[in-house]
């Protein structure tokens, strides 16, 4: 049974009243961490901290780029899509890094294709500022536990 089956169940059951709300808490807080009654690890064995770090460390890993060449763009998606069902808070994030990533992608050929006109050139300026900031913004929020989605970033997941 999946982590939100769980919940589902349980929540369920305090509808019910076949159990009180601090025995759903309880049952809650123990789905959520893994923890059974063998004393197994559960499929989630990330905490919410530890789940909000990874999803800070997913936006920062698009400042690898600076360092390899298109390790900015791989990084973060191949990070996203191995570690999305080991931490499910993690899914969210993938999903906002890469939407903003093969946006600005978009973005950058429209503005390589305007830079005959000069135009372009200002826009390769802010994007490479929003590259710049959007990471950040994104990792800090995604630290306190909560998604933010880049402006202007096209939803295609």
């Amino acid at each position: 049974m999946s982590v939100a089956e769980e919940i589902a169940r349980l929540n369920q059951l305090r509808e019910q009243g076949a159990i009180t709300e601090d025995e759903f808490h309880a049952a809650k807080a123990k789905a959520i961490d893994g923890s059974s009654s063998s004393g197994a690890p559960g499929p989630f064995p990330m905490s919410g901290t530890s789940a909000n770090q990874m999803a800070m460390l997913l936006h920062f890993s698009q400042y690898l780029g600076f360092m390899i060449p298109l390790l900015g763009f791989a990084a973060p998606i191949l990070f996203w899509q191995l570690k999305k069902d080991e931490i499910p808070e993690l899914d969210i994030h993938g999903r906002i890094v890469a939407n903003w990533l093969l946006s600005s992608l978009i973005y950058y050929m429209v503005c390589a294709l305007l830079t005959l006109v000069l135009i372009g050139f200002v826009g390769v300026i802010i994007l490479a500022a929003l590259s710049l900031i959007y990471p950040i913004i994104g990792g800090i929020k995604a630290n306190d536990g909560e998604p933010w989605n880049y402006p202007g970033s096209i939803r295609f997941f």
